[in-house]
């Protein structure tokens, strides 16, 4: 098991998060929802 101070471990779990369109998804959705009530008021 990758120990948390592999540089390398750190980064393919950074790639899967960006690549992840499960997160990515929702954050979108935020900031869509964000930018719509800035525009509102």
């Amino acid at each position: 098991m990758a120990t948390m101070d592999n540089p390398k471990a750190n980064s393919s779990r950074l790639d899967r998060v960006l690549t992840d369109v499960h997160f990515w998804v929702p954050v979108a959705v935020l900031l869509a929802g964000l930018l719509l009530l800035s525009f509102m008021h």
